[in-house]
């Protein structure tokens, strides 16, 4: 794409750093391999779980609302985290969200590029179409995590805007342009739409994609656009394979007041993805926005099982399905629940919609405290399904699509961060909604960058 990007990025394709996938596919990586030649190499290139998995943009969820950061870590932070804090136009080269995301793209294509030179027969077909649509998949999502990051919300009157860049070949001397935002949904869903004919059904492992992970990605950007009657086809069809949800009122006590109550790969997780490592997002700077807290009931078990309450009272996030300090950005059957919910009010069924915001609620407060909400006025239901859907959601890289996409319907959410007595606002639809190409990227392609 850009010599830097692509220099890394072949490195990072030939050498095989599989450390995470030994660890949980067990897939032996071959240093020696130059070239990927047969089906078992182009499995491996996408088993690299440490590319392929767990390098979703996170500039978005630093950008949101759900954290704040005190002055004095504010103070200390070096300039690119504070600058995505009270989202100025920030200069940070290779090693971002942007190069990240495309090397995962890059792989995909290389893989797409190279099974092309592999015959499908009756005793491979089912292995070919696996690798093949996964490698779809794959880059599917991380250009739906792109346009989520760096374009506008999808309007129409924005959907001529510049979105992000579509690159459908590993050959990296062609040149890089950006589409239209309307133009790369159409990629997104056109491509995971071919998945869910040739996807398995099941997987050896939830980081590898199956056809419900790819009807689940299909309604979370069916979800992005407002086509909500898409986005709910496609996410009943997700929940038709895996409706667990994990039942809080299990966790023990121990596990409660652990520093990470949630266990890797849970019942709930469909697919499991991470957010790249954030300097504003780690655990011993990022706070929880304090109305946020206050808004779990004494009854919601959340409150123990996200937050961990210092002795200031402020409190920090603990509660993601990675169980560590790692922030889970798959798909998990809580969202679904909630993306089903919203999507069944705005079409008028206020019945259904409360109706999965209830099941899902049932298991997240203490046992006999939940008492049914029975909603019958559309607005109020969709209020509270959104309320419940920030609260369940937490640093999942949800919520800065959340926003602008509520902003684009008129909501008029603001953010505003208070630094050195003033406060810095973010208005609703402001352009700084979509985050700034790395310069780099400008400067080594010369593609336009966003208007500030």
């Amino acid at each position: 794409m850009m010599k830097k990007f692509l220099k890394i990025g072949w490195i990072g394709i030939f050498v095989f750093t599989l450390s995470a996938c030994q660890k949980y596919l067990e897939v032996q990586s071959n240093y020696g391999l130059a070239v990927p030649k047969s089906l078992d190499d182009l499995q491996k290139l996408l088993d690299d779980s440490q590319m392929m998995n767990l390098k979703f943009p996170s500039f978005g969820e630093a950008s949101a609302d759900n954290y704040y950061l005190s002055q004095s870590i504010y103070d200390a932070l070096i300039d690119y985290g504070q600058q995505t804090y009270i989202w100025q136009n920030y200069h940070m080269n290779y090693g971002n969200d942007w190069s990240s995301s495309y090397n995962t793209v890059y792989n995909s294509n290389l893989v797409l590029d190279r099974i092309k030179k592999i015959n499908r027969n009756e005793s491979n077909a089912n292995q070919y179409d696996a690798i093949y649509a996964s490698a779809k998949f794959y880059r599917a999502s991380q250009y739906l995590a792109l346009l989520w990051t760096y374009s506008k919300a999808y309007t129409q009157e924005s959907k001529t805007d510049m979105g992000i860049v579509l690159r459908n070949s590993s050959d990296f001397h062609e040149p890089s342009y950006r589409s239209s935002i309307g133009e790369c949904y159409e990629k997104v869903i056109t491509d995971l739409k071919e998945c869910i004919d040739i996807l398995p059904e099941k997987t050896s492992h939830v980081m590898r994609p199956n056809k419900y992970a790819a009807y689940a990605m299909l309604g979370r950007a069916y979800l992005s656009i407002q086509v909500y009657d898409s986005a709910y086809y496609y996410v009943d069809l997700a929940l038709k394979y895996n409706a667990e949800l994990l039942d809080f009122n299990n966790l023990s006590e121990v596990k409660m007041t652990a520093s990470y109550p949630f266990t890797l790969f849970n019942k709930e997780t469909l697919f499991y993805a991470e957010l790249l490592v954030n300097i504003n997002l780690t655990s011993s700077r990022a706070l929880t926005d304090t109305l946020l807290y206050r808004s779990y009931e004494s009854n919601d078990l959340r409150r123990s099982a996200y937050f961990k309450v210092a002795a200031n009272g402020t409190t920090t996030f603990k509660g993601s399905y990675a169980g560590s300090s790692k922030m889970f950005s798959g798909i998990a059957t809580d969202e679904l629940y909630l993306m089903r919910a919203e999507c069944s009010v705005r079409m008028g069924d206020i019945d259904s919609g409360m109706a999965d915001l209830n099941y899902l609620l049932r298991y997240r407060y203490k046992v006999g405290t939940f008492v049914p909400y029975v909603i019958k006025d559309k607005t109020e239901a969709l209020a509270l399904i959104l309320k419940e859907r920030r609260k369940e959601l937490l640093y999942r890289g949800l919520r800065w699509m959340d926003l602008k996409r509520l902003n684009a319907e008129g909501r008029g959410i603001s953010i505003a961060r208070k630094l050195n007595g003033q406060l810095i606002t973010l208005q609703p639809n402001s352009n700084a909604y979509a985050l700034p190409l790395p310069e780099d990227i400008i400067r080594l392609t010369g593609m336009q960058q966003n208007p500030k």
